[in-house]
């Protein structure tokens, strides 16, 4: 199955596990509940769709490469305690407490979670000394004589041995405690995480056009060679901070994360073509309305690839906008929550830049606690307070407070009116360029499916966007049932 599916499958399973019944019991005895076995090649997002996971769920995470682990770090460390046995005293070996299981209660204690995933990667790489405590721990979840806190559930994974030649097979034995769920690479699994966690475009563009490119790991004449999700989302994130310090992009750059020559090759150039495309078609004139027939007519003569370019690179232009009002709206929703919960104390005479000083660290303890897609609203939401600093005033911190919240509200909905301006200027000129087609339909999917864009036109709507998506609908309708009517014989 691919990544996402994976994903649903843990998180089925680990809601399966906490059930409990009227008496606060876990309904699933421990002994039944198999751990989790995550078997994929590398580099497909098997530690990633944790994390998700449990923030998600609202659980507690810890992590674990058992390639680090001995004998003595996994199971703990042995000491001699005297015991008595039937009237006499003996001294009996027992082991202090697994550092695996001890970083358990310390994520209970840090977080305030009683219940979480125990993730631990490279299970089928431990050392043959480990193995028979594996075995013990996989089905009764103890370690050295410590079980692992009720409410927390155990998910490992591994690659097969093809692609890590420090992999162990499991026997028979091992393999038969474990819920084996097996993962294959997916470019449409990735694609929706891509969108999702803010990919550059031209890496999801290129993906479009070739996606045979989007996972390669084999051996050819040249020797291993090696291009994986991991891979094009590392890239991603380089090619972003190029852009920003314009820093070249170049085969030298590619070849450093695609570990394929020919692919590493032929993004490179994609690259270059896909920055030039930005200059040749004036995107930022185009989403201000401004092209003419020239551009049509370029646009229209323009093989398919450019084509798929082009609609990328004007969706990039819109998702940055629809991204940045999305947050700046969850941002005034946090500040003006604030400023209802302390009005008591913020509307009387009192300095109110001390009082944004209060607020803001408290806004930074609750970033260091939110979950990482949440703190990109906190970090917004800073940078906003920060340019209050030098506009506070009235007669109370409140009105100060009040009176810079006001102003950024008049300003998003200018931008929120300027981003749904944009957007209907990028469908009218697909429209116009390529009629209903492929395109447009191109369009108007990224926009139906990219989380970015479905939270901006939830909040903020788009009647461009509404009535392209109905008239692609029904355009769809139409020549389905032509072609049904076409294969009865009756036209």
């Amino acid at each position: 199955m691919d990544i996402a599916s994976a994903k649903q499958q843990i998180k089925n399973t680990v809601q399966i596990y906490l059930q409990k019944d009227a008496l606060g019991r876990y309904r699933l005895p421990l002994v039944h509940q198999r751990p989790i076995f995550l078997l994929g090649a590398p580099g497909l997002g098997k530690t990633a769709i944790m994390q998700q996971v449990a923030d998600e769920m609202g659980l507690g995470l810890v992590s674990y490469s058992m390639t680090h682990h001995t004998r003595q770090s996994a199971l703990g460390l042995p000491v001699i305690v005297e015991k008595e046995y039937g009237g006499k005293h003996y001294q009996v070996s027992e082991y202090t407490m697994s550092e695996i299981i001890a970083s358990v209660y310390d994520c209970m204690r840090t977080t305030g979670k009683t219940q979480g995933i125990l993730f631990l990667d490279e299970i089928n790489c431990v050392s043959e000394t480990l193995s028979p405590a594996m075995l013990l721990f996989l089905q009764y979840k103890v370690f050295g004589g410590h079980q692992i806190p009720e409410g927390w559930v155990v998910v490992t994974a591994g690659n097969p041995p093809r692609f890590n030649k420090s992999v162990r097979e499991f026997d028979a034995a091992t393999r038969d405690r474990l819920k084996v769920i097996e993962v294959e690479p997916s470019y449409e699994a990735w694609k929706a995480y891509a969108l999702e966690h803010g990919v550059s475009r031209s890496v999801i563009s290129y993906l479009d056009i070739r996606p045979e490119d989007f996972y390669k790991v084999e051996t050819t004449v040249d020797g291993l060679t090696v291009v994986t999700p991991r891979a094009w989302e590392d890239l991603s994130e380089i090619l972003q901070y190029h852009e920003e310090l314009g820093l070249a992009v170049s085969e030298e750059l590619t070849t450093q994360y695609l570990q394929n020559k020919q692919v590493a090759r032929d993004f490179a150039i994609y690259y270059e073509l896909y920055q030039k495309y930005r200059q040749a078609y004036n995107i930022d004139a185009i989403l201000q309305g401004v092209w003419d027939e020239d551009v049509l007519t370029q646009a229209r003569s323009a093989k398919m690839n450019e084509r798929m370019s082009l609609v990328s690179l004007l969706l990039e232009a819109v998702f940055l906008q629809m991204e940045r009002c999305t947050l700046r709206h969850d941002a005034l929703r946090l500040i003006v929550a604030a400023l209802k919960a302390q009005r008591g104390t913020l509307d009387v005479p009192g300095d109110a830049l001390t009082a944004l000083a209060g607020l803001e660290d408290n806004w930074r303890a609750e970033a260091n606690k939110a979950p990482s897609a949440r703190q990109k609203v906190y970090l917004d939401l800073l940078s906003l307070t920060a340019q209050w600093h030098g506009e506070l005033s009235g007669s109370t911190p409140f009105a100060a407070l009040k009176a810079c919240y006001q102003r950024s509200v008049a300003d998003l909905q200018a931008e929120v009116a300027e981003t749904q301006k944009k957007l209907g200027n990028l469908l009218r000129f697909l429209q116009e360029a390529f009629g209903k087609g492929t395109e447009l339909s191109m369009a108007v999917n990224d926009l139906t499916v990219a989380p970015v864009a479905t939270a901006f036109l939830g909040q903020f709507l788009s009647t461009d966007y509404f009535a392209a998506s109905r008239d692609l609908l029904l355009h769809r309708q139409s020549e389905q049932l032509l072609h049904q009517i076409d294969l009865t014989g009756l036209v």
